[in-house]
C-alpha cells in the first residue's frame, strides 16, 4: 500500500518535528515541575505535621501539668484529631494506651490484644522512630504521644498500607473496608499542578501545531512557486522566473534559480544563434560553389584555371571554417590535445611578427616587437600559441588604418605568468561590443561583410586556446584610441601531466 503524498511533504515533516519536540519538552517540564511540586508538597506536609504534632504535644503536656491527670483529655484529643484529620494515641511510659482519639471505647481491648501479641516490643523497635514523642513534664517522662500518618487510620485498615498504628484485628467490632477518599490539601495541590500542566501543554501543543502549520504554509509557498517554475522550465519554458522573497535562504534559492534560468535561456539563444551563424557562413561558399558548378554544367563557364582557382578558394574557405568549428568544439569540451614543449617565447613572437610584417608594410603600418630580457622558456604548444598571436595580429592589422601602428610587447607579471599584449591604433571597440567580442560569430560590423573581418571565430578560438594553457585573455579599448588584446601564460617549471 502506497503512503499518501502529503505524508512525505516537507510541511507535514515540519509539523511532525515540532509536535515531537513540543511533546518531549512538555513531558520533561511536566515531570520536572511535577517532581518539584511533589517534593515541595511532601516537605510542606512534613513541616505541617511537625507543627501540628508540636501543638498537640504542648496541649497534652499543658493539660497534664494543669490537672496532674489524664481526665478530660479525651474530648480535647478528639477535637484535635477531627481538626487535623489524624489519629492521636496517648500511652503511659510502659506502652499502655490511656487515650485514643478515635476509639475511646476499645482501649482495654486494644491493651489486651497488644499484650498478648507483644505488640509494643516489636512496634517500638520498628516503627517508633518519628511516630511517637515522649511527653515530659517537670523533667519526667509521663507518657508517649503516638500518631497515625493520615486520616485513613479511622477505619483501622491503614496498616495494610503502612499508614496506621494497629492492624484491623486490633479494632474489635469493625470490618476493614476501603480507605475513605480523603486527600490532604497539599497533595491535591500537587495533583492539580500536574493536571494544569498537562492541560496547558495540550493547549499549547494545539496552538503550536496550528501556528506551525500556518507558518509552514507561508514559508513553503515560495518553494511551491519555485517547484512549479522549475517544472515549467523543465518543459522548455525558459522564461520562467520566481520572486526572490521570504527568508534569506529562500531569497538566495530564488536568485540562484533565476540565474540558472537566465543562463539556460542565454545558452539556448546562443545555440540557436550558432546554428543560424553556421548555416549563414556555410551557405555563402556552398552557394558560390554550386553556382560555378551549374555554370560549368550549363556550358556558361569553362573549367579553366581561373574558374578552378575560384572553386578552390571557396573550398578552402569551407575547410577552414569546418576546421575552426572542430577546434572550437574540442577546446570547449576540454578534449583538445596540446603538445607542449619547453620553448622560448621570444623566438615564437619574432617569427610571428616577421610573418605579418609584409602585410603591415603593405598598409603603411609600422609593426614593432618589444620583449623583456628576463623571460624564461615556457611549456606551451607552439602551434596553438602561434595561432593565437596570428589571430590577434591579423585583427590588429585589419582594423588599423594606414598611417597607424601595431605593437607587440611581452613581459613577466607579478602573478608567475608572462603577459603578451597586441596593441593597435585603430578606431577602437565600442563599450557595448567589448563584453561580446570573444563570443562565437560575434562581429562588431553588423553587415557581416568579409572585407571588415572573418567569420567571428578567431577571438573565440584564441580565448579557448589560452585558457587551455591555463592562461587568461582580455581586451581593453576606448573608441578612437585603438584596442589592446592581452593574454597571459603561466610560468611552470615542469611540463603538465
Amino acid at each position: 500500500m502506497t503512503a499518501p503524498s502529503w505524508f512525505f511533504s516537507l510541511r507535514f515533516r515540519l509539523i511532525l518535528a515540532f509536535t515531537l519536540a513540543l511533546a518531549l519538552a512538555l513531558a520533561v517540564v511536566t515531570l520536572f515541575v511535577g517532581f518539584a511540586a511533589q517534593q515541595e508538597t511532601d516537605r510542606f506536609q512534613r513541616r505541617s505535621q511537625e507543627f501540628r504534632t508540636d501543638r498537640i504535644h504542648r496541649l497534652i503536656a499543658r493539660h497534664f501539668r494543669e490537672h496532674r491527670a489524664w481526665d478530660g483529655l479525651q474530648p480535647r484529643l478528639e477535637q484535635a484529631a477531627s481538626l487535623y484529620g489524624r489519629r492521636f494515641i496517648v500511652t503511659d511510659p510502659a506502652g499502655q494506651i490511656l487515650v485514643d482519639s478515635h476509639h475511646p471505647d476499645a482501649i482495654n481491648e486494644l491493651n489486651e490484644i497488644a499484650a498478648k501479641k507483644h505488640f509494643w516490643e516489636t512496634w517500638e523497635k520498628d516503627k517508633l522512630p518519628g511516630r511517637a514523642r515522649p511527653i515530659v513534664v517537670d523533667n519526667r517522662q509521663i507518657g508517649l504521644l503516638v500518631l497515625a500518618p493520615d486520616a485513613a487510620a479511622l477505619d483501622g485498615d491503614s496498616d495494610r498500607r503502612g499508614g496506621g498504628l494497629f492492624p484491623a484485628a486490633f479494632l474489635p467490632g469493625e470490618t476493614p473496608g476501603p480507605p475513605p477518599d480523603r486527600e490532604p490539601a497539599a497533595a491535591r495541590f500537587a495533583t492539580e499542578v500536574q493536571r494544569a500542566l498537562w492541560w496547558t501543554g495540550l493547549a499549547a501543543a494545539a496552538a503550536g501545531i496550528l501556528l506551525v502549520s500556518l507558518m509552514a504554509r507561508r514559508i513553503l509557498a515560495p518553494v511551491q512557486t519555485l517547484n512549479a517554475a522549475a517544472r515549467r522550465l523543465g518543459q522548455g519554458d525558459l522564461t520562467q522566473r520566481v520572486p526572490a522573497a521570504g527568508p534569506t535562504e529562500l531569497q538566495n534559492l530564488g536568485q540562484t534559480f533565476n540565474t540558472m534560468a537566465a543562463n539556460l535561456q542565454a545558452a539556448e539563444q546562443q545555440r540557436r544563434n550558432l546554428v543560424a551563424d553556421v548555416a549563414h557562413e556555410l551557405r555563402t561558399p556552398l552557394s558560390n560553389i554550386q553556382g560555378y558548378l551549374e555554370a560549368i554544367n550549363d556550358g556558361l563557364l569553362q573549367p579553366d584555371p581561373p574558374t578552378l582557382n575560384a572553386l578552390q578558394q571557396q573550398t578552402a574557405h569551407l575547410v577552414a571554417l569546418v576546421e575552426d568549428l572542430r577546434l572550437l568544439a574540442q577546446a570547449e569540451a576540454g578534449a583538445l590535445q596540446l603538445h607542449r614543449t619547453l620553448s622560448p617565447l621570444d623566438e615564437l613572437l619574432s617569427e610571428a611578427v616577421a610573418a605579418f610584417r609584409p602585410r603591415a608594410e603593405a598598409k603603411d603600418l609600422p609593426l614593432s616587437l618589444t620583449v623583456a630580457p628576463n623571460i624564461p622558456s615556457l611549456w606551451f604548444d607552439q602551434t596553438r600559441i602561434r595561432q593565437v598571436i596570428g589571430n590577434l595580429l591579423e585583427n590588429a592589422i585589419m582594423h588599423t588604418p594606414p598611417g597607424g601602428a601595431v605593437s607587440v610587447t611581452a613581459a613577466p607579471t607579478d602573478n608567475a605568468a608572462v603577459s603578451v599584449a597586441v596593441q593597435d591604433r585603430g578606431p577602437g571597440i565600442a563599450a557595448a561590443d567589448l563584453p561580446h567580442i570573444f563570443d562565437r560569430f560575434y562581429r562588431v560590423d553588423p553587415s557581416r561583410a568579409r572585407s571588415t573581418g572573418g567569420v567571428g571565430l578567431g577571438l573565440t578560438i584564441a580565448r579557448q586556446l589560452v585558457q587551455a594553457h591555463g592562461g587568461h585573455i582580455q581586451a581593453q579599448s576606448q573608441p578612437g584610441c585603438g584596442a589592446v588584446f592581452t593574454f597571459t601564460l603561466p610560468l611552470t617549471g615542469n611540463p603538465p601531466p
